[in-house]
């Protein structure tokens, strides 16, 4: 693992997907040491681990919103029978709750029961240096990672409302501890913008591998809205690209249309072109879901006009961008939006039954925040209805 940068490709570009149909231990344990050998192993003996699950917001196992307990117990029985020293576990959602467990979702028991230490994010906190970046050159992020030898991204396969597709990339985005992801959002609005950021943060902390629980994702309007898909399969790679590539095959996205992975492949550090991927076991066209209901690609223009447009003309476009709409029937107005919100363009007005959420459009960025945090599925993301004022809904 480098902090400075390294330009070197992974050991090999090969993405190891095996069929798992179920969350029983034994055969996903089995499935996903199988696929790490096929994917060219892993080098973890007497080294530190950190293992980072992808947790939105804490919730129960069958709602496919985070990485399942399961898929990370056999990831720390594998790590350390490969001969892990120590096994760090942690994720910090966008709105973490002081001594966060992931108690919901079950992770955190798991990595205390596995007998990993669970790593609170928030403390301490370290800067992470990449001169190099095309759009930022400094991260803060979890001090875990200065402690880690080896870090492993265990993303869940998922659609995302902003990026399309959350895979092994985007999931490092939570080594960002908390609120501080929040400003990342208002200082890169476009989708082109934001995943230069991170694919940044990627170049800078060069993840080691990844391990994709595909078992069951999810589709429709994730990462937090969507619905569980059973998917059955379970993948490794030591290219965190080279498996967002695969991943998005699977579930029918053109892998160049999705912005991270454009980007990353313009950088040229982990591949420079998808034909390079090799494929030891199921090929992802083989395991293909023709009917997995995407988010649709909106045309937002290129990636110079994300970093060269004025702001008043990229505002102006965003009149035509679908935004947030909050149902009032299944809001519980628990104020969780409105504290993820960093263009503060959210806020909780009236009292008792009286309260309830109002946007000002011309304040909102249309990063899809409060769509992903909301823990009741009340905020749907939909174009602009006539009837409904540009200022507030």
């Amino acid at each position: 693992m480098s902090f400075l940068g390294n330009t070197s490709k992974p050991a090999n570009n090969r993405v190891a997907i095996l069929q798992c149909g179920s969350y029983a231990l034994e055969p996903l344990y089995q499935a996903l040491k199988t696929s790490v050998a096929l994917a060219g192993g892993l080098e973890v003996r007497d080294k530190t681990v950190l293992l980072k699950p992808n947790i939105v917001f804490d919730s129960a196992p069958e709602k496919a919103i985070t990485t399942h307990p399961v898929f990370l117990e056999a990831a720390i029985l594998l790590v350390r029978e490969l001969g892990a020293k120590r096994i760090l576990v942690g994720d910090s959602p966008g709105l973490q709750p002081h001594n966060f467990t992931a108690k919901l979702s079950g992770l955190g028991e798991t990595a205390v029961r596995m007998g990993a230490q669970w790593v609170d994010f928030t403390q301490p906190k370290a800067e992470i240096a990449y001169p190099q970046g095309k759009t930022i050159r400094q991260f803060t992020v979890t001090g875990a990672v200065k402690e880690a030898d080896v870090i492993i991204s265990l993303p869940k396969l998922k659609t995302h409302q902003l990026m399309y597709f959350t895979g092994a990339m985007k999931n490092l985005f939570g080594l960002i501890p908390s609120m501080l992801k929040s400003p990342y959002h208002v200082r890169l609005p476009g989708r082109e913008a934001f995943a230069s950021m991170i694919v940044d943060l990627n170049a800078a902390i060069k993840a080691d591998y990844a391990f994709m629980d595909a078992v069951v994702g999810m589709e429709g309007p994730g990462p937090g809205s969507g619905f569980p898909r059973k998917i059955g399969l379970v993948l490794s790679s030591a290219n965190l690209l080279a498996m967002d590539v695969a991943a998005c095959e699977i579930v029918g996205y053109p892998p160049k249309e999705i912005p991270v992975n454009r980007e990353a492949l313009s950088r040229g550090i982990w591949l420079n072109d998808i034909g390079e991927i090799e494929y030891p076991a199921v090929k992802p066209w083989e395991a293909a879901l023709p009917d997995f209901k995407k988010i649709p690609f909106k045309k937002t223009g290129s990636q110079l006009a994300d970093f060269l447009l004025p702001r008043f003309i990229l505002k102006f476009c965003e009149r035509f961008t679908p935004r947030p709409f909050v149902n009032p029937a299944l809001c519980i107005r628990c104020g969780d939006c409105t504290r993820i919100c960093g263009s503060k363009a959210m806020s909780l007005a009236g009292e008792g039954k009286e309260k309830h959420v109002v946007i000002n459009y011309r304040s909102c960025i249309r990063c899809y925040c409060c769509h992903e945090i909301c823990p009741v599925k009340a905020i749907e993301i939909k174009k602009a209805r006539k009837s409904t004022s540009p200022a507030n809904s």
